[in-house]
């Protein structure tokens, strides 16, 4: 889901490179890191399991690709190829704007190949999102091995839609860059048919009429109207979930503002340790963990952290921290 910053006057778009295990997912997006100017390279996250890593990047393109006067920022990320591994890939999956298919070319892997894309379709299913509707390039990789499959026949079997097509070669960057414009571009392009750049015009507040100073404080009534006026079945899944949720809004609807945080900060962990479990990988930092392959920034989870450490030692809390927690939530579980 394409996040817009009227601050930098950037839209980040979230393209996720996924396929088998060990089909050069890791190592295709290692190689566009490596090409970046050396001054200009974001800082890579990466997520180690015993045979394979999620990794993840953001940057701007030397294309600059714009939406209006919107420059796009590409966030880049790949997803563990290991079946064991699902519940991850399902949350890298969240929020995708864009996929990059990325499929190993030696003939004992055809069937994997096969069975990564109808997980991927499944996957979207569970989120909600349909295969079909999302922009989608595919990179037939390790074209430099000797056991491999024509591209023809693997454009033939993997690739149904007639999709962009990309002969690559990871290692040394042969075809990643091309499959990486492609995908971009198809995501622009989907995101301007969508009707993004007139909404853009709407929101831009240079674009808009002078808005009354009183404006804010209205904004978060309206949430708390909506809080208020909605049901806990409404806003959250069943179960200890349900019951986490209601704590976060009892405290809110009776301004207890540093016990709302603390409550959506336990319902946060509990969330994170059943990912964490189904993982098979708790560890203490499982929540940064959860909520960055959720999508959520570095800096909104330090303001989360910074709100979190003010509650537990007793400081005043500003109703507007306790809101950003509650909808961080909702974000998080939705």
């Amino acid at each position: 889901m394409s996040a817009i910053n009227f601050h930098t006057k950037e839209i980040s778009v979230k393209i996720v490179y996924y396929g088998p295990g060990l089909c050069g997912k890791t190592t295709s997006l290692q190689t566009i890191y490596k090409s970046l100017p050396e001054s200009e390279r974001p800082r890579l996250v990466s997520l180690a399991t015993d045979v394979d890593r999620t990794i993840f990047f953001d940057f701007l393109p030397l294309t600059a690709y714009r939406i209006r006067d919107f420059k796009v920022r590409v966030q880049l990320y790949t997803v563990p190829g290991q079946v064991f591994y699902n519940a991850t890939r399902k949350l890298v999956l969240n929020g995708v704007d864009g996929i990059v298919f990325v499929a190993d070319s030696q003939r004992a892997m055809l069937d994997s190949n096969l069975e990564s894309l109808q997980n991927l379709a499944d996957n979207l299913a569970e989120l909600g999102l349909d295969l079909a509707q999302i922009p989608m390039v595919m990179q037939f990789n390790k074209r430099d091995l000797t056991d491999i499959l024509p591209v023809e026949d693997l454009d033939r079997r993997l690739n149904p839609r007639q999709l962009p097509v990309f002969a690559t070669v990871a290692t040394t960057g042969e075809g990643l860059f091309e499959a990486l414009k492609a995908v971009s571009q198809l995501v622009v392009n989907d995101l301007i048919r969508k009707g993004l750049g007139e909404q853009l015009r709407r929101s831009d507040p240079e674009s808009r009429a002078p808005v009354p100073a009183a404006q804010p404080k209205e904004s978060f009534a309206t949430v708390e109207e909506a809080v208020r006026e909605s049901t806990d079945s409404s806003l959250w899944p069943a179960g200890e979930t349900a019951r986490l949720g209601a704590q976060v809004l009892a405290a809110l609807e009776q301004r207890r503002f540093a016990h709302a945080i603390l409550a959506a900060q336990a319902l946060l962990e509990h969330e994170a340790r059943q990912w964490a479990e189904v993982e098979g990988r708790y560890t203490p930092d499982a929540l940064a963990t959860f909520l960055f392959l959720r999508g959520v920034s570095a800096g909104r989870y330090r303001a989360f952290l910074q709100s979190l450490v003010s509650a537990r030692a007793g400081k005043p809390i500003q109703r507007s921290a306790a809101l950003n927690a509650l909808v961080l939530a909702l974000e998080v579980l939705w």
